[in-house]
């Protein structure tokens, strides 16, 4: 009940900083973000588009049906409320294993997580990609647990619907989200080891950028180099000989957040960066109590990360990227850990209650 009170305090102050925000917006954010582009496509401006949301908003305008404070509201009922309640239910398992406790600090840890907050106050599209990510993350967990003809139809066009509409926001995740599910049971994280996965992905990809296979995402990371920004690292990959120490280099700074640039770095450090760092910690640690959720989770975040850290070159990019793997690996943890302590529980002799006037007095 603790933990249920925790979560809607949490929420509370966050409907409440929203209300503030709505009604004060240039003491926060606004001016000359994301937001304002998709605000001004959406009332009739003619700007190029990348993805389905400014075109969606639009039709919404045309419809009369938009308002920047009403899909703002909508944006913050998912961040806020939405995204904890499925992580609490991504996070439960069946059975005596469930620990419901475990799976509302899982929903608290999600609702103290800063980038998911800032972009749940705007028109941003990140905010209901991760919710759609989550809702994916349901129809694989269905999928898994399917025991019928229908159950599995069902969830394998749950899971396909979510990859298009994920494709169609951004190209890269529905293409690491499907990829994932065609993968995932063939790879069992409980046997993951070093020399058997990593090191041969590190030189599989070092191949594919010998061979210029990788040259389209690079060039659009080049695309950074024609804006100065203090948040960009400039990692260049260009040379076979480097790729390997520039690919580190840009996943410790971008996905561990080993990168300095500003205060509000080292504040994402400490907030994001450093719970991510001991939850993945503890779950390639605990591998072994992986279930087929957990390697789904982890074959989608190498991936999509792989993908991105090689056509990102800006830490606050990242910071909107890495949400996925973030909260794939806090979904993980929750049951590993869940799964791990039921196998302590069982597995550990219970004292056996003895009749004291048998032991004599």
């Amino acid at each position: 009940m603790i933990y249920v009170l925790l979560l809607a305090i949490i929420v509370f102050f966050k409907v409440l900083f929203f209300a503030f925000y709505v009604f004060n917006p240039q003491s926060f954010f606004r001016g000359g973000n994301d937001a304002d582009y998709y605000d001004s496509y959406a009332r009739g401006a003619n700007y190029p588009t990348s993805s389905i949301w400014p075109d969606f908003l639009r039709a919404l305008n045309e419809l009369g049906l938009y308002s920047r404070e009403g899909v703002s509201f909508v944006m913050m009922l998912l961040g806020v409320i939405a995204i904890p309640l499925l992580v609490t239910r991504l996070s439960m398992l069946r059975g005596p294993i469930a620990n419901n406790r475990v799976c509302m600090i899982a929903a608290i840890v999600v609702s103290f997580y800063p980038t998911l907050f800032y972009y749940a106050l705007d028109i941003y599209r990140d905010v209901l990609m991760v919710f759609l990510f989550l809702v994916g993350l349901v129809g694989i967990k269905a999928f898994i647990e399917a025991r019928s003809a229908a159950g599995f139809l069902g969830s394998t066009l749950m899971v396909l619907v979510v990859a298009v509409v994920l494709f169609s926001f951004r190209g890269y995740l529905g293409f690491a989200f499907l990829l994932a599910f065609v993968c995932f049971r063939f790879v069992k994280f409980s046997k993951f080891s070093l020399m058997g996965y990593v090191v041969p992905m590190l030189i599989g990809l070092n191949v594919l950028f010998a061979a210029g296979v990788l040259k389209p995402v690079l060039n659009y990371r080049s695309l950074f180099n024609d804006v100065q920004s203090a948040t960009n690292l400039g990692i260049q990959f260009e040379s076979v000989s480097r790729f390997i120490p520039d690919f580190m280099n840009s996943l410790l700074s971008q996905l561990f957040g080993f990168f300095y640039p500003n205060l509000s770095s080292v504040v994402a450090f400490v907030l994001e960066s450093v719970p991510f760092c001991l939850g993945l910690f503890f779950l390639v640690r605990n591998r072994r109590f992986s279930n087929s959720l957990v390697d789904f989770v982890v074959v989608f975040s190498i991936v999509y990360s792989i993908i991105w850290l090689l056509g990102n070159d800006n830490l606050g990019t990242a910071m909107r990227l890495r949400m996925y793997s973030y909260i794939g690996v806090l979904i993980a943890c929750a049951i590993v850990y869940q799964r791990k302590a039921y196998f302590f529980k069982v597995s550990t002799p219970q004292p056996v209650a003895v009749n004291s006037d048998l032991l004599g007095r």
